[in-house]
Formats: structure tokens, C-alpha cells, sequence
């Protein structure tokens, strides 16, 4: 009984270095969300996702690249299958293993690089990314990571790409820390968001508008021409 209650007692008193000791992990986290299909003619042609990284560490992060993969299994398992057929001569004798035929007409990996901005302890940052695929639902799955560069700047002095991709923690949707890590994005980021996207859109516009003038004059002048 006594034994009991001491382990109780002291449970209790190890909760808050332990929680404590959860949040001074020199990490930085991530998760992708919002993913979306984007069509064209009623056909999928790409997917937009976010990634949104929070630094757990007590340092800066800087000078951030990397590129991320998802691994298409079914694709693959269909590409080792098709090599490992046996491909039998006229002499009904072995010569080989066959190539694989979706290998060459499908990618079984989607392929996503980009760069990160500046990292400072207990902040987030937010990005919008787009793939070039129709399998949007392998966004769903934890992607292989790759650190192309990355500044970890810690005691004045500075760590290599090596250790920002153990730093690196993917946070599924089905972990606690997905919901509630997280910061939700302020009423001024989404402002700006919305704001750098609605320029983006009229820097198009204008383009599609002076191009179809231009070739309004061309056709006017050639007429001219004519008469």
C-alpha cells in the first residue's frame, strides 16, 4: 500500500519536468494539410498542399531546402513484378528477366522541393506547394525527407544539413500534436495570403488581357495592309 502511494506521489512530481522535457526537444516538426486536387477540363492535373513547420529548438533556422517524396507501393510492387517475369527464347530456355513496362510510362514517386524561410525558436512558418501528379491521396502518407541545406545556428556555432534532418519530425493527423502544436494562422497572415494571392491572379489576368490585345492590333494592321 505504502509502495502504491509512493509511486503515485511521485508520478505526480516527475508530470511537469516530463512535459517540460517534451517541449525543450531540439526539433522542429511538421505537418501537410489542405490538399487539394487541381483539374483542368474536368481532369486532375496537379495537387496543392500546405506544409506548415513549427521549430521546437532554442535555435535559429536558416537557409532551409529540402525535398520531399511519397512512394507510390502499388506502382512499385507492379514494376518489381514485371521484372521478375522470366523472359523464355525460341529455345524455351531462360534468357533473362523482363523490363518493366510501367516503369517507363509511370513515375512510382512524387517529387516536391522547395526552400524554407528563416526559422526562429517557437515559430511557424506556413507554405503552399503544388506536385505535378494525379494521386493526390499519397500526400496523405508520411513522405521521405531529404535536407538539401540547412544553417543551425546553436552556441555560436553552426550544424550541417545532417543535423536538421534529424531534427526533422513528421506530425500525422492521427497524433494529438497535429491539433494542438500547431499555432492557428493569425488574422494578418491570412490577410497577406489572400492579398499575395489576389495579386498573383491580376498579374495573370493582365498578361491573358495585353496578349489578346496584341494580337487584336496584329490582326488590325494586317487588314490594313490589305486594303
Amino acid at each position: 500500500m505504502k509502495k502504491s502511494v509512493f509511486l503515485s506521489l511521485l508520478s505526480v512530481a516527475l508530470f511537469p519536468s516530463m512535459a517540460l522535457a517534451q517541449y525543450n526537444k531540439q526539433e522542429v516538426i511538421y505537418k501537410i494539410h489542405d490538399i487539394a486536387p487541381v483539374k483542368d477540363n474536368d481532369k486532375v492535373v496537379s495537387c496543392d498542399y500546405s506544409i506548415t513547420f513549427f521549430n521546437r529548438s532554442t535555435n535559429m533556422i536558416s537557409d532551409l531546402s529540402m525535398e520531399l517524396q511519397w512512394l507510390d507501393e502499388v506502382i512499385e510492387e507492379q514494376i518489381q513484378k514485371e521484372k521478375q517475369e522470366k523472359v523464355v527464347d525460341k529455345k524455351s530456355k531462360i534468357s533473362g528477366y523482363g523490363k518493366s513496362k510501367t516503369e517507363e510510362y509511370t513515375t512510382k514517386s512524387i517529387l516536391s522541393s522547395f526552400s524554407v524561410p528563416p526559422l526562429a525558436p517557437s515559430k511557424q512558418v506556413s507554405l503552399k506547394q503544388n506536385v505535378q501528379t494525379d494521386r493526390c491521396f499519397l500526400l496523405m502518407q508520411k513522405p521521405e525527407i531529404k535536407v538539401l541545406s540547412c544553417l543551425y545556428s546553436a552556441q555560436n556555432t553552426e550544424a550541417s544539413a545532417g543535423v536538421c534532418q534529424d531534427m526533422l519530425r513528421y506530425i500525422s493527423p492521427n497524433e494529438g500534436d497535429y491539433y494542438t502544436d500547431f499555432k492557428p494562422i493569425s488574422y494578418d497572415d491570412k490577410k497577406k495570403q489572400i492579398e499575395e494571392e489576389n495579386e498573383i491572379e491580376k498579374k495573370e489576368l493582365d498578361e491573358v488581357y495585353n496578349s489578346a490585345l496584341g494580337a487584336v492590333n496584329s490582326i488590325t494592321a494586317t487588314l490594313k495592309t490589305m486594303q
